[in-house]
């Protein structure tokens, strides 16, 4: 991890208010679940929240057109601000009859989310050279996992001490903390859309599309966006397995899922914090297919059984998964123009997020049938296979020995931050 880029203080605030918001969410996610559960006493009405947030996925393109039509500052401040509103009507909520208002929470959640990575993953584009974008998104992905370590515990303790409404509450006091963070960030180079010649816009089904478009005919990017949509496809259904793996398996309570998350998360801040060194010097494909292959590695691992294997397992998924999600990223980031980043993001995130919603009902499905074990075993396969296949292209994305950055670029990078090329103007705050 090179820490020049946290030299920039408009990066500080931002960590600053993105930390704020992941604990808030994380803390609020599980949350969800475990009220409607304890509502209804049903398991699957309950698991109904993770589909909803699922779902919101296919709003990803006009999420990113969102994103790509204001300025994301802006865009980051009106979303925090309009779900912390719509968490705080949880306040109301106090017997099964509201129930459906949970739900209406929790697809809104979705929906925030797709904005959200959309508008934060453009904004970081125009506020970040490019030979640094892998150290920042490294760094958020770091952030995130360790956030979420902790947060899920924080948010149960709440949840059980003084029940569903005071979660809602520190949620609610995170997102608008968060949203306070934006209007701290200064001479900030944000979205400047290029004019046309005739002052039109492209139709509006074409501009919700367009992200999608670039996703499919860009080569580069398309080869490792279906790689990771094939290799998520499958771990969808872990979702699902691993509760008859610690039953069935293990012998042991659901709680320790919880215990197990954390060692990932675990092995996550770590990768997330060098993966952006190990993008400079291999490139994106090859670092996503170390990653590719180390989950594979470790789900067959966990596969196993065995207490040992599941931990071994976790540690290596956990250095696995960021390897991949920010190379892929990266690599979005790195080949759209600066006005389409949100629609580019945002269609990556469908191409991948959709399948692996789809997979989750199909591991309920089939989990009472073929049991725990086939499913690790073929989605370690499947991650398997597509690192291998991975291989064969890496030089596409390796650096050259002209373009690695030491550390004097690294200085003269972040030096450039103020520095902008003219597609990205600088926000007059």
């Amino acid at each position: 991890m090179r820490w020049h880029v946290l030299r920039d203080p408009n990066l500080r605030v931002l960590l600053a208010g993105q930390t704020l918001n992941m604990f808030g969410n994380s803390a609020m996610y599980i949350v969800l679940a475990i009220w409607v559960k304890d509502l209804t006493g049903s398991t699957s009405q309950a698991g109904l929240t993770f589909l909803l947030i699922a779902i919101s996925t296919l709003l990803a393109p006009a999420a990113g057109m969102v994103a790509d039509r204001f300025p994301r500052r802006w865009v980051l401040f009106v979303d925090d601000i309009l779900t912390g509103l719509l968490v705080a009507s949880l306040l109301t909520v106090h017997d099964r009859g509201d129930v459906w208002l949970i739900y209406a929470v929790t697809f809104g959640y979705g929906c925030s989310g797709q904005v959200y990575r959309a508008a934060r993953g453009g904004l970081l584009h125009s506020m970040v050279p490019g030979e640094l974008l892998g150290d920042a998104n490294g760094l958020f992905s770091s952030l995130s996992q360790g956030v979420r370590i902790i947060g899920p515990i924080v948010g149960a303790a709440i949840y059980t001490s003084a029940g569903g409404g005071a979660v809602a509450l520190v949620n609610v006091a995170t997102f608008f903390l968060s949203a306070g963070s934006y209007l701290l960030l200064r001479r900030l180079p944000d979205l400047a859309r290029p004019s046309t010649q005739d002052g039109t816009r492209e139709p509006f089904f074409q501009e919700v599309i367009a992200g999608l478009k670039h996703v499919a005919r860009h080569a580069v990017i398309r080869r490792l966006v279906l790689a990771s949509a094939v290799a998520f496809t499958g771990a969808g259904m872990i979702n699902v397995a691993i509760f008859a793996l610690v039953d069935e398996g293990l012998h042991r309570p659901a709680a320790i899922i919880g215990v197990l998350g954390g060692v990932q998360g675990v092995g996550s801040v770590i990768a997330g914090l060098s993966v952006g060194p190990t993008m400079r010097r291999i490139g994106e494909y090859a670092t996503a297919s170390i990653g590719f292959l180390l989950n594979g590695v470790g789900l067959a691992a966990a596969a196993t059984a065995t207490l040992p294997g599941v931990v071994a397992g976790a540690i290596l998924v956990g250095l696995g998964l960021p390897m991949v999600l920010v190379a892929e990223i990266t690599l979005v980031q790195r080949r759209t123009p600066a006005e389409m980043q949100g629609r580019a993001i945002s269609a990556s995130d469908a191409f991948i997020d959709v399948p692996f919603a789809i997979a989750i009902g199909v591991g309920a499905a089939v989990i009472s049938v073929v049991g725990f074990r086939p499913i690790y075993l073929s989605v370690a396969a499947s991650f398997t296979l597509v690192g291998l296949a991975l291989l064969r292209y890496t030089s596409v994305t390796r650096p050259s020995a002209e373009s690695t950055v030491d550390e004097t670029a690294d200085e003269s990078a972040v030096e450039r931050i103020d520095d902008r090329t003219p597609d990205r103007a600088p926000d007059p705050a």
